[in-house]
């Protein structure tokens, strides 16, 4: 029974987000503006943010692998896009501020990322903390 309830409310929240390209964005942008945070985008991150992407279940079952993988692409490129293309991604992110569940999705995936080599370097801390606080994140609570 709980089971059976649990995976109907599971399927509820795929079918809510299913096809939003604009949470797919949010999340890619998030992940690129951390990778970005040092100056540069690794290999450990690009993989980071390829992998924390795919185990969205709601993106993943939402989308195909390769709009997920171009997207991501296009978000990484954006990031090396100096102010400009860094302020895109914030204007990305700032689309689905107002649903709670997108937001924290978009903070998780920025975690996954930052913690790809091990540790979070203070540029990286200081664009999550910024990006949680504009999305009204506790980012302790996730980072816990």
């Amino acid at each position: 029974m709980l089971g059976k309830l649990f995976g109907k409310k599971a399927e509820a929240v795929v079918q809510k987000f299913s096809g939003r390209t604009d949470y797919l964005e949010a999340v890619c942008a998030g992940a690129a503006l951390v990778a970005a945070a040092d100056g540069e985008i690794g290999d450990d991150e690009v993989s980071a943010t390829v992998k924390a992407v795919k185990a969205n279940k709601v993106l993943a079952q939402g989308f195909e692998p390769q709009v997920i993988e171009k997207t991501i692409n296009s978000m990484l490129d954006r990031a090396g896009g100096g102010r400009v293309g860094r302020a895109g991604l914030r204007k990305e992110i700032s689309e689905i501020a107002k649903d709670a569940e997108m937001a924290e999705a978009v903070v998780l995936t920025m975690l996954d990322v930052a913690e790809a080599d091990g540790s979070i370097a203070p540029e990286e801390q200081k664009v999550l903390d910024s990006v949680a606080k504009d999305l009204g994140i506790d980012l302790s609570r996730l980072a816990a």
